[in-house]
Parts: structure tokens; sequence; C-alpha cells
């Protein structure tokens, strides 16, 4: 079936064809009357623009730019679910570039390449500690409407969605606390991510404020490699005083955490409760252990929520002051805590 063109809905509309271009590029002048009849004719024949003939008259190309770290790690399913729905609720496509382990020259790079241009706002996933350089190179580009997730440098002056980790921590170990257990470690994330630092934050002080020891045995610290995790669960469990539960830093850790303490012949919860943070989706290579026990950060809210703060804000729909939303965890009680026995 041939495409309909402008001059055919421009006919149908009984208009001139400058103005549906004026209608399709909001550039005003047009009677509602007039801009209603354009908009049924287009409706009426399946009109579609030309995108890239507007993005010269508009000056923008109807495109966010999303980095991320790791597009393929499994952790990132709800929030490009969310970037996804974002865009659908908007009248914004997006780009996805992925950056291998936080590698902060690849993500330089992508600022440089998105800002040249390409997009029209950049949204940057930047959990790693070694991202500072790449949002400062962001902030001194030409790229002007941007948002920050999971990276709070304070000095900056932008739109940032953070997750309350600390918070998500304490009631972790809060709910262990509940059930009785007294001996608790913790299995610290990816030293590179200030994730890993805010969730460490909130084991200890919630530990010191129950009056329990925090026995340097007991902090167990990864590699950049989650599978780690395996090891650390092994030292643990080696220890003369091994503990009666474990609050890992997320979930892919704690996925191997239990399949250490299964291999090693102990039951998940009854001889060792473990608490994940994430409440990840689809968990790493295959897990077939207990459903985690977990806190729950809304990922998905969080993609949907980036992707429309920003249209609004290119759109010019809300006022371009930074706006800071932090965003409040869940605990999700699965099968791996029960009280000690």
């Amino acid at each position: 079936m041939p495409t309909a063109t402008i001059k055919e809905v421009a006919k149908l509309a009984n208009t001139s064809a400058a103005t549906v271009s004026r209608v399709i590029n909001d550039l005003g002048n047009v009677t509602p009357e007039k801009t209603q009849a354009v908009l049924r004719a287009i409706k009426e024949l399946d009109y579609n623009p030309n995108h890239a003939a507007r993005s010269l008259v508009k000056r923008m190309t109807n495109s966010i730019g999303i980095i991320v770290n790791n597009l393929h790690d499994p952790f990132f399913y709800d929030l490009l679910r969310g970037f996804e729905e974002g865009a659908l609720r908007t009248s914004y496509n997006v780009m996805f570039c992925s950056v291998v382990n936080g590698d902060a020259a690849m993500k330089e790079k992508y600022v440089r390449l998105l800002s040249n241009g390409i997009v029209d706002g950049i949204i940057m996933y930047g959990s790693y500690l070694t991202d500072e350089s790449a949002i400062h190179s962001l902030t001194e580009s030409r790229m002007r409407s941007y948002v920050m997730i999971e990276n709070d440098i304070s000095e900056l002056r932008c739109n940032k969605l953070l997750v309350d980790n600390v918070g998500g921590a304490r009631q972790a170990v809060e709910y262990l606390v509940s059930q009785n257990h007294r001996a608790i470690a913790h299995i610290c994330g990816n030293p590179n991510k200030k994730v890993t630092q805010d969730r460490c934050s909130g084991y200890v002080a919630t530990m010191q404020e129950h009056g329990l020891e925090i026995r340097d045995s007991y902090i167990q610290r990864t590699s950049s490699d989650y599978a780690s995790g395996y090891d650390c669960m092994r030292r643990l469990l080696a220890l003369p005083e091994r503990p009666t539960a474990v609050f890992c830093s997320d979930d892919a850790i704690a996925s191997y955490a239990i399949r250490a303490a299964l291999d090693c012949g102990l039951r998940v919860p009854q001889d060792v409760s473990v608490v994940g943070f994430d409440h990840q989706t689809v968990l790493p290579d295959r897990y077939r252990g207990p459903e985690i026990t977990s806190v729950e950060q809304p990922l998905y809210d969080i993609g949907v929520d980036s992707v429309t703060l920003l249209s609004s804000i290119l759109d010019q729909t809300r006022e371009n002051d930074p706006v800071t939303k932090l965003y409040h965890t869940k605990l999700v009680i699965q099968e791996t805590v029960c009280k000690p026995e």
C-alpha cells in the first residue's frame, strides 16, 4: 500500500502542506480547528512524517542516549524494560551504549559521541567510583539535558535518580536480627562501586545499633566478579565460629554464596540464612537454588522515570531545575531465611 504524502494530508484536511508541516513540527500559528483537522487526516491516512526532515526543522533528533555498564548483565533486565516503557510513553527513541566493566575511557568516548548532535539528551547509569571523569566530561559537553542514575556527586547540579542503598542494607540486617540471628556476616560487592560502600555502611551501622560484634573475618570482599561470592562464602563457612546468616551486597553474589553452602553439604536456610539485594528477576549462570530473600530496588520505575523526566525537560513541559529523587527499597521475603536452629 503506497505511503500517504503530506500533500494528501493537506487535501483531506482542506489546508496547505505548509500548515500540515507547522502542525507536525509544533511550530504554532495554526488555529485549534485547523490543527484538529490535520491530526484527523494524519490518523485517517496513517501518515508517518519524515523524522529526518523534522529533526532538521526542530534541530532535534527525537532520540535519547542511554549509557549503561555491561548491557548483557541480567541485573539490567528490569531497568531496560523501564527504559523501553518510558520510550513508548513519550515521542522519543532510545539508543543504548554498553560499557564493559565500567571502563571510564569508554564512557567518556560515548559521552563525546552522543554529545555531538546524535541525541537530544543522555541518561547515564553511573554506579562506578571511576565514573566521575565521564560525568565531568558530560557536564562540560554541549549536552545540556541529562539524567544521572545511581551516582551522586554532591557538587554536581543535575538530575539525579538515586536508590537508598544504606536504608536497604539496614532493612536486610534488621530482618535477620528479628529472626534471632546474632552472628551476621557480610559479603561486599564490586569494590569499584559506590553502592557497595553504601550497603556495607548500612550493614555496619545496623550491627552497631544492636550491639552486635562486627568481626573482621565476617566481612568478605569479592573481586569485580560476582562469582567470587562462592569463595567468600567458603571462607566464612570454614571459620571456627561460622555465621548463622550472611547479607550479600547483591543477588548475583548471593546466588553464588548459596551454591557454596549447598556444595559444603549445608542447608539453606536451616544451617545458614542468606539475604541478597536487588530482587533480581534473572539470576546469572542458571541458578537453581531456593528463591532468595532480597531487598528490592525499583529498577523498572527508575527506568521509566528517567526517560519521562528527560523527555519532559526536552519538550519544555517542565522547568529544567535539577531534580534529585531518592527511591526507597522493600524487603521481599522468600525462601533463604529462617531462625537459627
